[in-house]
């Protein structure tokens, strides 16, 4: 009897710690579980499509899901004569989780035809930058002079993304 009430206990536990470990206290591991999740319902959120004029030489657009009246995601396309760029900003309650930024070069002018591409992820938590992974697939050190100037770059473009996605006019 004992051994039975013994196993059941072990049981218990081991199924307590896997539903509550789902939830990582490492920061960067809950980013990337919150990502994961958005992707995964995008196609049942409200989508809202834009028009982005002026923030690149060929235009852009963009689209913004919702999850009630909550933006879970905002995908920013920008169009230019020699690439393309794309940024993905996630949203958890209400603040900006992170930033992925896709540069896509062509071959040759307006070709659409790419040959090279650049990739930046930052990671953001309670509107600070913890993290920010460059082109390069290197971390860039918070100490360093330019991880200020993109965490507000990036806090900035957040804001003014979501405020047009709400109706208000972005401007670049």
């Amino acid at each position: 009897m004992r051994t039975v009430a013994l196993v059941t206990l072990l049981l218990f536990i081991s199924v307590f710690v896997q539903t509550t470990g789902a939830q990582s206290t490492d920061p960067i591991e809950t980013i990337r579980q919150h990502y994961a999740a958005i992707n995964k319902n995008v196609t049942l959120y409200r989508r809202v499509r834009k028009d982005l004029s002026g923030y690149s030489e060929e235009g852009g657009e963009l689209s913004a899901y919702f999850h009630g009246p909550t933006i879970m995601k905002i995908a920013a396309t920008f169009f230019g004569e020699t690439g393309r760029s794309t940024e993905e900003y996630y949203y958890w309650d209400g603040k900006l989780i992170f930033v992925f930024r896709r540069e896509a070069r062509y071959d040759k002018p307006l070709s659409g035809k790419i040959v090279a591409t650049k990739e930046n992820r930052l990671y953001f938590k309670d509107d600070k930058m913890i993290r920010w992974i460059d082109e390069n697939g290197k971390k860039v050190a918070p100490g360093s002079t330019e991880f200020p100037d993109k965490e507000k770059e990036y806090l900035k473009s957040s804001k003014e993304f979501s405020e047009h996605a709400r109706g208000a006019v972005a401007r670049p």
